[in-house]
This record gives structure tokens, sequence and C-alpha cells, in this order.
């Protein structure tokens, strides 16, 4: 029988183990020292086994690196690093560049433009941010996957890495300007941290900064992610009750997910106060932004293999289930997290196995609410399945003897191969989707070169905003406004109106030149004031 705590009612979070390795720490001379470092017998926990191991050995840091090497090999190789950059990757990089910056919306965070800062301010070439982009992504998966080394051997860290950066959104969204897989990344390692030293039985100040600066990070890539993840590690906190036994732990854990999310979501809350009235009114805008809140569990499981679900007029949504056959792969996922869950709690108990699980859970439930849903949203929540499904698969590949091992073997290599290969062919189509809807962006920017169109220049929309409008403003050297209704309000400068679908221009346009971009979809046209004479 494990000696790691089950969470049964009347019995302590604390593992017996770490308790007596306390009091042998406390009691010098060379017998402690024996105690403290003699095998704990035939039931040891594994996690004891691995972490017994040099942390930093050759051989097992070579499954991580392995991993992060593999993932970002595979970005290189499959995504376009030439494809233009879209809406929201056209706001976060104008932020801190030389550019015209792109108005900022109240469902922003300003941790996505720090991050690109140092291409962003030298360049404005899209290749080499692309390029910066792969390699963070690369070496965040990599320092995501050392948060957990210690507690279990480190092929299955480098598994659950596989799992999670074998996916067609994490391989697809790694590229891209946008915060959800920083923030996945932030909340794997700040969970990883967390769960270690729970496991543990102690805190080290390296190890509480590192929770702190994790905490920071996501809450400045998405505040509300932070707050789902790491809001559920202090509740946790309080169940688990370490301060029985050392009150240093409950209160380091506690201060750094506190203290990092003071530092990320005071940012928030300041810039509230700056530009957007009060956290109360930013709060409204960013609902506005997203469509408003509407409790529906199934839209996300519905676009796990692409697509868009939304009710919000101007962004239609997918009818039914994306990639039906696939949904079998979605749910074995699913059921290795579970089993995962099981399998951990064996050697560190119900609450620590399951504490990804919830973590998951709860960033699922935070976006569930939106009604324009997307996928990239949920990359939290298989970064953090990835870790007990790998838990699963090693008990599920390592408890049986004889001809139940090998068929656990087959299923896992199975499991991981079906992976790869769907994965990959749901990218392929996204990424020819992304190439050609690229290639229309970009054919209407050079449209409107040749129209004249220079800066300094305003581009605006009627009130249903085309898509290409924002995006041609960033490559063309102008600023952007929605809606404009007046000409006062572009200040002087040349205002180019697009719209779409036959819609009519605003009054003060209506009878500018009009001129069809003939390679958009959408039947876009461009009302270009004319020269001043």
């Amino acid at each position: 029988m494990s000696d790691w705590p089950r969470y049964a009612r009347g019995r302590p979070w604390w593992p017996d183990r770490l308790a007596a390795g306390l009091m042998a720490s406390t009691t010098p001379g060379p017998k402690a020292d024996a105690a403290a470092e003699t095998p704990p017998g035939p039931h040891a926990d594994l996690g004891a086994q691995a972490a017994a191991k040099p942390r930093f050995s050759g051989r097992g840091i070579a499954w991580p690196v392995a991993a992060a090497a593999a993932f970002t090999l595979a970005l290189f190789l499959f995504d376009s690093l030439r494809i233009p950059l879209f809406w929201d990757e056209s706001v976060y990089a104008s932020q801190i560049s030389q550019h015209v910056p792109m108005p900022w919306g109240a469902e922003r965070a300003r941790g996505l433009p720090l991050l690109v800062a140092p291409v962003t301010l030298l360049t404005s070439s899209v290749v080499a941010l692309r390029v910066y982009l792969v390699v963070m992504a690369g070496i965040g998966l990599f320092l995501a996957m050392l948060a957990w080394r210690g507690r279990r051997p480190d092929w299955v860290v480098a598994l659950a890495g596989v799992v999670f950066g074998g996916l067609w959104v994490a391989q697809q969204q790694a590229s891209l300007l946008l915060p959800s897989y920083w923030s996945a990344i932030g909340g794997l390692a700040g969970v990883g941290l967390f769960v270690r030293a729970m496991e543990r039985g102690r805190s080290s100040p390296l190890g509480t900064v590192l929770l702190a600066a994790t905490v920071i990070f996501t809450a400045l890539m998405r505040p509300a992610d932070a707050l789902a993840i790491f809001g559920l590690l202090l509740v946790i906190v309080l169940i688990a009750r370490p301060w029985r036994h050392s009150a240093s732990l409950a209160v380091a854990l506690a201060g750094a997910i506190v203290a990092g999310l003071a530092v990320g979501i005071g940012e928030w809350v300041a810039e509230s106060y700056l530009y957007f009235g009060g956290p109360s009114t930013r709060l409204h805008a960013a609902s506005a932004a997203s469509g408003g809140r509407k409790l529906n569990l199934l839209n996300n499981l519905r676009i796990m293999s692409g697509g868009l679900v939304s009710s919000k007029p101007g962004f239609p949504g997918i009818h039914g289930w994306s990639h039906p056959p696939l949904l079998a792969w979605w749910a074995a996922f699913g059921v290795l997290a579970l089993i995962g869950v099981y399998a951990a709690h064996r050697y560190h108990g119900w609450l620590l196995a399951s504490t990804p699980v919830i973590c998951a859970l709860g960033v699922y439930a935070l976006y569930s609410l939106p009604v324009r849903d997307n996928t990239r949203y949920l990359q939290p929540v298989w970064a953090l399945l990835a870790v007990s499904a790998a838990d699963a698969i090693y008990w599920l590949v390592t408890a049986p003897r004889g001809r139940l091992r090998v068929a656990a073997i087959v299923a896992a290599s199975l499991f991981v191969a079906v992976e790869l290969g769907t994965q990959h062919a749901l990218l392929a189509t996204s990424n020819a989707q992304r190439v050609a809807d690229g290639r229309v962006q970009m054919n209407a920017v050079r449209d409107m070169r040749q129209l004249g169109v220079r800066p300094p220049c305003v581009l605006t929309s009627s009130r249903v905003a085309v898509p290409i409008t924002l995006p041609a403003a960033y490559y063309l050297g102008c600023s952007y406004q929605w809606h404009i209704k007046s000409l006062a309000q572009a200040g002087g400068r040349r205002v180019v109106v697009l719209v779409s679908g036959g819609a009519r221009p605003q009054p003060f346009a209506q009878y500018w030149p009009a001129h069809r971009l003939p390679k958009t979809t959408g039947r876009v046209v461009g009302y270009v004031e004319p020269r001043r004479l």
C-alpha cells in the first residue's frame, strides 16, 4: 500500500514519508542523514524514485529537449512563415513598433506586444517575426516541461509535450501573434511548479519566484486564463491544508500566486482606469467584443477539430460538429486524462493527481460563456490534460505484465500515431485556408497602392467591418478607425472607406470614386477620398 495520502476523510494530506524526512532533517547527526536517505522500501512511489535521479542528467534532460526540438522543427516544416499578419496580429504587432498603433481593444492584454517587442522595434518583416515566435514557442514548451520534472520519469514529461505539441491548434497558433498558446505555456508551467512543491512538501526560494513569474506571465497574456487556473490553485491550497504540517509551504505558494496575480491583473486594472473608464466598463466592452455571455458547454466540443461557432451577427458559425470521425480520438484523449488521475493518485493522492484536470475544466468553463467561440482559446485545457494523459500511458505500459503490457504499448503507440497523422491533416487544411486568406488580403493591399493610397491616411468601414480593413491599414502604413461618421475624425488625413456585400458607405463618401477590389471575397469596394488640390 502506498504511503502517499489519498485525501480520505480524517486523513491528513501530508505524506508520512515526507513528515519523517522533515523530522530527520531537524535532527542533526549521521543517523538523521541516513534516515533521510534510506529508501522507503518496495512500496515507495515512482515519483520519489524519479526525484532521486540527478535533476539535469544528460540522458534524462534529453527527453524534453528532443520533444521541444521536434515541435520546433515541425513548425518550421509545416507552417508558412510568409503568411501576412491578420486582424488581431496586426493590432499586437503595431503596439511597440515604428508603425502607427492600431486601435487597442478592451479584450486585449499587453503581454504579447511585450513578448515580440525585440523584433517589432527593429523590423516589420513578417518572416523575422514568425521565426522569432517559432523559436520562442519551442523554448517555452521546453521550460514548461521542466516544471514537471522530478516527480515522474523524464520520458513521461516529454510525452506530455508531444501530446500537446502534436495538436494542430498548438502547431498553428505557436507561429501566430496570438496569446492563447502563451497562456497555455504559462499555465502548464505554473501548475507544474505548484504540484511539484506540494508533492515534495516544501518550496525552494527559486521555485517560489518561478511560480510567481509564471503567474505574472500568464496574467499579462490572458488575465482571465490566469484567474481561472491560479484561482483554482489557491482553492486547492486551502483544501489541502498544508499549513498543519508546514506553514511556510502554504504561505510561499499562496503568496507567490497572489503576488503574481496582483502584478499581472494590476496592470490590466490600471489600464482600465486610464483608457476604458474602469474595470467594470472594460469588462462590459470585452464582453461585447466576444459576443456577450451565454453558457453553452457543447460549443467548444463542436470545434475541437476546427471551425467557429457564433450567434453574433457578422460572425457565422459552423453547423454540427467539425470532422466527426475524429471525435473518437478526442474521446480517447479525455478517457486517458481520467485514467491518468487514477494512476497518479496512487502516488500523489486524489487532489494533487486531479489538479491538472481541475484547472483544465476551469478554463473550459470560462470559455463556455462567450457566444463567439474559437478553438485557440482551449489550448490551456489541452496542455494540462496532456500531463494526465501521459501519466495514464505511463501507468498502462508499466503496470501490467506479459501480453497485457504488449497490448498497452501497442494501444499507446496507436494513440500517438493517430494523433500525429490526423492532427497534421487538420493543420494542412487550416494552413491552406490561411494562405488563401493571406493572398486575398495582400491583393487588396496592392490594389489600394495602385490607387495611390499612401500615408498619411485612414482606413475605415461601415458598421459591419470588412475583415481586411485593419490588416490593410497596417501594411499600407495608415491608421484604422472603425466607422468614421465625419471627415473631422480623420484629422486631415486621406480617408478610404471599404464596404462589402453591396453595402453603402457613410454619407460623406457616397460620391467619392468607387473602386472594386476584384481579387477579394465578398465584393469589397473601396471609396477613396479624392486628392485635395
